[in-house]
């Protein structure tokens, strides 16, 4: 192996000079050991054939026969040292001896760079250490000396006079002390270039070096070199050895065809199995491999690892005893240098039983109702969230009915919390026995639950369901020692009649129950037929719209945009929210269609980007160079003079346009007009950049995209919300990923909602994101503090 690294180490010059003796033996022959390569290597060293050592030619031939010999015969003692593998600092030591035979009354050092970059002498046999220490921690530096200046220059330095030349500045009274008169100092260089330390001769008289001590000094640096490259990989290997066997982590190595050969304590124990029970067997259902993962799912972890070289992720294995438990597994490819084959693959697994359990346990805790078990509100906006989502592609109803107890707070000044503790425990066990899988019940506040039905076929199926659960509250209810009559009332809102999104539908089915209390309890009604049937909900909202920008009932909230890569944020979505004030806040859902229908979205469009422009300049005065995205309609795009209203709010505000960005339907773009293909030129000559939102989701031919100057591509949240439950959505996913990288452009995902989905983003190259599992849209106030707490984390 020494042999090996001097031929990458060492070029090759050939010399011809004579060897030590024709007569001489060999010490290499005499080595037992070696491979063929490193014993022909060492007979060449000792032959005179090869000089180890990065030097002129001539220099070389300058030097007398004698010295020539000398060189060789160092060379030869050197090497017999190396070879006959010996610890490596006798080896070090006995080098400095060999060095200080050629050069009386001087003696040699070998200096070490420690992680600080100072230089300590690692080895002087000829040096008391009480002086030798005197030497530590030298600082690197055109007045440190002659080993302070080799390594600072980066070459040899041979100083005659150490009393008069500058070059020892800092260390003359040193030198003076102790009778130092001159120094000669090369470095050490290790493999692929690495300055290692030094190796120095210094000597008690004036000298000047000769091309035979140059030469002298430079072989013993090579080998040095060598000798404690060695050093470090031996040292490296037992730490990795300790490491392997003392890792909390099971660790698993195999061959190129994942036949098991070696593995670590921490496997034993987490498996169960004994080192010899697997070495040389290939993972698969007999051995590991559990049934909790399909065919599809190992093809595409060999497909990742194949192409990334490293895998990671959560899998289920079997022990020895058939015991299936979770684990996170991380695999590696290692491959040669040279062909770049597959060598081995290294497995880490980690036993993660208790960590799943917490997590389920904290999920259940976190999205459910401790007394009755049921999901609570936080699920239930969620799922329904994704089933409102659902109904928009597949065009059918969803019915949410909204359940309060009629005088549940009597029952609670009569048996006290915990009476009323245990009627919502038996009420919740009633009403979901009434119900059909598939249907959600959840407990919201107080006495209050809710049912939704995902797929309404007709509204005798809504009201069938409410009268099963009115009855049976019929019976009544055992409370302590004590009967109780209970009863409900119900109020129903449809999607979409009574409502596009959750707050509504929320909020009217609530309208409704009340109203099914004045109308005397214990019975349900439905939205529509307590409304004013005459009067026209959208005529009133159209009419506050024209005087809501006035009054200035609408504001901003801006989502962050992440960089997948770097996980910081560099950007924010501007949203605009109207906050009515009779009906408090209204989603955008509900009002941008209402003020595109009446005019209002022009100046409404405006404002926003007015709005958005002045606190974008405000971070970027800060300090914050944030690209704010705002999202322009298809309306303000055809009938609005676009072009001049991003020129005045840029200058008004005074916003870099490379930090503004234009957010455009598909809608707008797919009709591929003159007239569109114009716009977004001169838009795009103005210096901001141009992002399609909602990509994906357009039903016309993608050509437009190889015609327009954009500059990104969002990805539709429906896609990235779903993309677990419908394995196409995966798969659109990583298409407009692609589809955008080949044409040079970047893409963004919305509506990441969970770790997972960000590491599918991430794993398959996505380059931005935004979602509530970075953050739901915030106030420009609250944004700050995101960037503060940010900062926060960088220092």
């Amino acid at each position: 192996m020494i042999a090996r690294e001097l031929v990458v180490l060492l070029p090759h010059i050939p010399q011809k000079s004579q060897a030590i003796s024709p007569d001489s033996p060999s010490f290499v022959s005499q080595c037992t050991g070696l491979t063929d390569a490193e014993r022909q290597l060492l007979l060449s060293l000792e032959c005179g054939e090869v000089s180890p050592i990065p030097s002129r030619a001539e220099d070389y031939h300058q030097l007398t026969a004698a010295e020539q010999l000398e060189i060789l015969q160092l060379q030869h003692e050197i090497l017999a040292t190396v070879v006959q593998s010996r610890e490596y600092m006798d080896v070090l030591c006995q080098i400095c001896r060999l060095e200080e035979r050629l050069l009386p009354d001087s003696v040699a050092s070998v200096m070490l760079l420690d992680e600080q970059q100072r230089l300590n002498i690692l080895a002087a046999p000829s040096i008391p250490l009480e002086v030798a220490a005197r030497f530590n921690g030298l600082c690197p530096g055109p007045y440190a000396g002659s080993c302070g200046n080799a390594v600072y220059r980066r070459g040899g330095i041979f100083v005659s006079n150490t009393l008069i030349d500058p070059r020892w500045k800092d260390l003359r009274p040193l030198a003076q002390e102790l009778g130092i008169l001159s120094c000669w100092s090369v470095p050490i260089w290790g493999l692929q270039g690495r300055l290692l330390g030094t190796f120095a001769l210094s000597s008690f008289v004036h000298r000047e070096p000769s091309i035979f001590h140059r030469k002298a000094l430079e072989i013993a640096a090579a080998i040095v070199g060598v000798v404690l490259d060695r050093q470090f990989q031996t040292e490296h290997l037992n730490l990795l050895g300790k490491v392997f066997e003392g890792s909390n982590q099971a660790i698993m190595i195999t061959g190129r065809r994942a036949h098991i050969q070696s593995v670590n304590q921490a496997f034993i124990r987490m498996t169960g199995y004994e080192a010899i029970e697997v070495q040389g067997v290939r993972p698969g259902p007999q051995l590991l491999i559990s049934d909790r993962h399909g065919s599809a799912f190992y093809n595409g972890l060999w497909r990742t690892l194949l192409r990334r070289d490293y895998w990671q992720g959560e899998v289920w294995i079997r022990r020895k005893d058939q015991e299936v438990f979770p684990t996170w597994l991380s695999l590696t490819l290692v491959r040669d240098g040279k062909d770049q084959d597959i060598t081995h693959i290294v497995g880490f697994f980690f036993d993660i039983s208790e960590q799943k359990a917490t997590e389920d346990r904290l999920a259940f805790l976190i999205g459910h109702d401790v007394l009755t078990g049921l999901p609570n509100r936080l699920i239930l906006r969620t799922r329904l969230s994704q089933i409102l989502m659902q109904a928009e592609r597949r065009h059918h109803r969803v019915a949410l009915l909204y359940l309060d107890l009629d005088g549940f707070k009597s029952v609670n000044a009569s048996f006290g919390e915990l009476g009323g503790d245990e009627l919502l425990r038996i009420a919740g066990h009633r009403i979901a026995d009434q119900l059909n899988d598939g249907v959600l019940l959840a407990r919201l506040d107080s006495d209050e639950f809710a049912i939704v039905l995902p797929t309404v076929t007709d509204l005798q199926q809504i009201s069938w369901l409410a009268e099963r659960v009115l009855n049976s509250f019929a019976q009544p209810f055992q409370i302590f020692e004590h009967e109780l009559d209970c009863t409900l009332s119900v109020g129903i809102s449809l999607y979409p009649e009574d409502g596009l999104d959750q707050d509504s539908l929320l909020k009217n089915a609530r309208n409704a129950m009340e109203h099914a209390k004045r109308a005397g309890r214990n019975t349900y009604h439905f939205y529509a037929e307590f409304m004013n049937t005459h009067s026209d909900d959208s005529l009133i909202l159209r009419n506050s719209l024209r005087q809501a920008l006035a009054r200035g009932e609408f504001f901003l909230e801006y989502q962050p945009q992440i960089d997948l890569l770097t996980g910081r944020i560099i950007g924010a979505e501007a949203l605009v929210r109207w906050m009515h004030p009779e009906r408090g806040r209204i989603g955008p859902v509900t009002f941008i269609e209402l003020a595109e229908q009446c005019g209002v979205i022009i100046p409404l469009g405006e404002w926003v980007l007015q709005e958005a422009c002045r606190q974008g300049a405000i971070w970027h005065q800060q300090g914050y160079s944030l690209v704010i995205a705002v999202n322009l309609s298809s309306v303000q795009f055809k009938r609005g003079n676009l072009e001049h209203s991003v020129v005045q709010a840029l200058s008004a505000s005074g916003l870099p346009a490379h930090l503004l960005e234009l957010e455009l339907t598909e809608s707008i773009l797919i009709e591929n007009t003159t007239g569109v293909l114009n716009t977004v030129q001169r838009l795009k000559s103005l210096g901001i950049k141009l992002s399609i939102d909602d990509f994906g989701t357009g039903y016309s031919s993608l050509a437009y995209l190889t015609r327009l100057a954009v500059d990104k591509l969002k990805v539709d949240q429906s896609f990235v919300r779903f993309m677990t439950e419908v394995p196409a959505n995966a798969a659109i996913i990583r298409a407009i990923i692609q589809m955008a990288h080949s044409l040079g452009l970047k893409a963004i995902a919305e509506g990441v909602e969970n770790d997972r989905a960000r590491q599918f983003l991430l794993a398959n190259h996505c380059d931005e994101a935004q979602g509530y599992w970075f953050s739901k849209p915030v106030s420009a106030q609250d944004f700050v503090a995101l960037l503060e707490a940010e900062e926060q984390r960088d220092v």
